[in-house]
């Protein structure tokens, strides 16, 4: 866990020194990494020479892949990333280019719902159209492994332009991940608006509208703390899809990637683009080492909340498989109100 200064401690995680909100919940710090499993023949020691050698394929690779696309750590430019740099092709195209197989075939992966469900609530829109907003921190590592799921997905509605490169604070994993800032999303379905209120060295970077401070307090919690719909306490990323589904902190299947310093993606892991393919093709060599599909199980979600308040639509994304299975989960939650 980290401060809003950025360093790690025992701490709710929390936005900036202004802003009188805690952060992160604790229900996903309590989440399990997951872990290589290795399985033995008790009449065979060729096998445990098989199983040995195995592993140190997939090590090599790991080493292989993060020597050749580097780190996207950008600590040597600009080491709060209040200027990241672009995120080039080779870490773009994969995420925002995932097959729609790939979505189908993990789905929600016996994953619980990520999200709260609500009741009546007002409507949350801007521009006429569902608006989604997305509260959180460049230093935050939670908030690193959801950018790689919030690009996939809403990637299958609109588009993106001048995605950056960032990574999480260099006292929170370093975990490579997009930046929104300096970029543009459009989409014909609905309007999303992100807000990353402090650097990587948890200084203020962006201040948080008070529309959105309004939102944050409501539906994730205060520092006297948490809401109904945030029993785990005030936490981010926050989303919070057209007031109908809201979330604090991060699921388990992507809390994964950090904590207490460790992870498959603490100190770059296998470099951005590395991670970019892995995002594309989870069940690749890589891809199953850093639990890539946890990814895909969070972008399934996020579609599928999306789906439910843009009309159903587009109507491929909407009824394919992976996004219908995370709307039978979502279904099934007793909503909040």
């Amino acid at each position: 866990m980290a401060n809003a200064s950025g360093k790690s401690s025992g701490a709710p995680r929390r936005l900036g020194p202004q802003q009188p909100l805690p952060s992160k919940s604790s229900a996903s710090s309590g989440a399990q990494r997951r872990q290589a499993r290795a399985k033995k023949s008790s009449g065979s020691k060729r096998l445990g020479w098989l199983a040995v050698a195995l592993v140190v394929v997939v090590i090599g690779a790991l080493i292989i892949v993060k020597v050749t696309s580097g780190n996207s750590t950008p600590s040597s430019a600009d080491p709060a990333g209040r200027n990241p740099i672009m995120a080039p092709a080779a870490m773009v195209q994969p995420v925002t280019g995932v097959p729609g197989s790939v979505f189908d075939a993990i789905g929600v992966n016996g994953q619980s719902a990520m999200f709260v469900v609500t009741k009546n609530q007002p409507s949350l829109s801007l521009a006429g159209k569902p608006r989604f907003v997305y509260v959180g921190g460049e230093y935050c590592p939670y908030c690193a492994a959801m950018r790689w799921s919030l690009v996939a997905a809403l990637s299958r509605f609109g588009s993106f332009h001048n995605l950056k490169e960032s990574a999480s604070g260099p006292s929170d994993g370093d975990i490579p991940t997009f930046s929104f800032l300096g970029s543009t999303y459009s989409s014909p379905y609905f309007k999303f608006t992100p807000y990353e209120q402090t650097d990587r060295l948890g200084a203020l970077l962006m201040p948080v509208p008070s529309d959105v401070q309004k939102l944050y307090t409501t539906y994730d919690g205060t520092q006297n703390g948490p809401t109904i719909f945030s029993a785990g306490g005030a936490g981010i990323p926050f989303l919070d899809i057209a007031n109908r589904y809201v979330a604090a902190g991060d699921p388990p299947y992507l809390s994964s990637f950090f904590g207490n310093n460790t992870g498959p993606l603490v100190n770059g892991g296998p470099g951005a683009i590395a991670i970019a393919q892995s995002v594309n093709n989870p069940n690749s060599v890589i891809g199953k080492a850093i639990g890539a599909s946890g990814f895909i199980v969070a972008a399934n979600y996020i579609s599928a909340a999306l789906c439910n308040v843009d009309g159903q639509a587009p109507s491929a994304v909407c009824t394919s498989k992976g996004v219908v299975a995370a709307k039978g989960v979502l279904a099934k939650v007793t909503p909040i109100g």
